[in-house]
């Protein structure tokens, strides 16, 4: 059975129309087979958003713009986005509007705060203000207006300092300070560099030294020393207990000579006798010694 031509153009007219559908919403960013979940969104301004854009949740693209519808009643435009099922929207979420400096507006989620309460598909998010970085720019643009003011008398009062006398004085003072640490610093580097290292040499030749004469000390025995000191000590105490004993007794020679009056009355007279003698043969040398210029005459007998 043959086809005939009308039904060949009917059937590439279809084909050619499911292709433009199925075109159109992929340039849309919708899916042909959406298993995505609705939510309403009301808010006063979009700022030229169109179909297609991305709504974000942190910075994370969750869902896609799908409709948006002006109510004519309430001068608002309620917008229809499409969810991703598997995120969950909190209670108490709220949307707001984002323009980029170059770029187009879009969607962003304000999550509630408590995630266990969640929206169900079909309810209706409410919107906030847009964010536009020209508006908060416009806002702070007063506020900066009012600092210029400031700014200026700031300047003028930082080009009055620096015109100072006393700023050019402090500066050369700061230079010649600078100089003086560079020559301390150099100084410094010569004593660590020189000095020091010499005198570490210096105090491990000390250390060394007292570590040669502790151990010649360690190798003295001291014990035998004290014990010759000991030996010592009580020869010279029993030596001294003798002479003690023998002064104070009269069976020796040196007791007696200690102890005897006599003997010493006796000594005392031979010295008195003697120092008579001399004093004698002072006064009459002559009784005691003979001169004679021409030789001894024998006496006659």
């Amino acid at each position: 059975m043959k086809i005939s031509k009308e039904i060949k153009i009917a059937l590439v007219a279809v084909l050619s129309a499911i292709i433009v559908y199925v075109g159109i919403i992929f340039l849309k960013g919708l899916k042909l087979f959406n298993d995505e979940v609705s939510y309403f969104v009301e808010i006063a301004d979009i700022q030229g958003m169109p179909t297609a854009s991305d709504v974000r949740a942190n910075g994370l693209k969750v869902g896609t713009v799908k409709a948006i519808t002006f109510n004519p009643n309430r001068q608002d435009l309620t917008v229809e986005i499409t969810i991703d099922p598997k995120f969950q929207i909190p209670q108490g979420t709220s949307v707001y509007m984002t323009k980029e400096m170059l770029g187009s507006a879009m969607m962003n989620l304000k999550l509630g705060p408590n995630p266990n309460a969640v929206l169900h598909p079909g309810d209706t998010i409410l919107g906030e203000p847009l964010m536009d970085l020209m508006t908060e720019a416009g806002k702070v643009l007063p506020q900066v207006e009012a600092m210029f003011p400031k700014v200026d008398s700031i300047l003028n009062a930082l080009n009055t300092l620096s015109h100072d006398p006393a700023i050019t004085t402090s500066l050369h003072n700061m230079e010649a300070v600078s100089a003086d640490l560079r020559t301390t610093t150099t100084r410094i580097n010569g004593l660590l560099g020189n000095d020091v290292p010499q005198l570490m040499a210096k105090t491990n030749t000390i250390f060394n030294n007292l570590e040669t004469t502790t151990n010649n000390l360690n190798q003295i025995d001291m014990v035998g020393m004290a014990q010759k000191a000991d030996a010592t000590m009580n020869g010279l105490q029993e030596m001294t207990f003798k002479m003690n004993t023998a002064m104070n007794s009269k069976d020796n020679s040196l007791g007696m000579l200690m102890n005897d009056n006599s003997i010493a009355l006796h000594l005392d007279s031979t010295m008195l006798n003697s120092s008579k003698l001399l004093e004698d043969f002072r006064l009459h040398p002559k009784r005691y010694v003979h001169f004679s210029l021409f030789g001894r005459k024998d006496k006659q007998k």
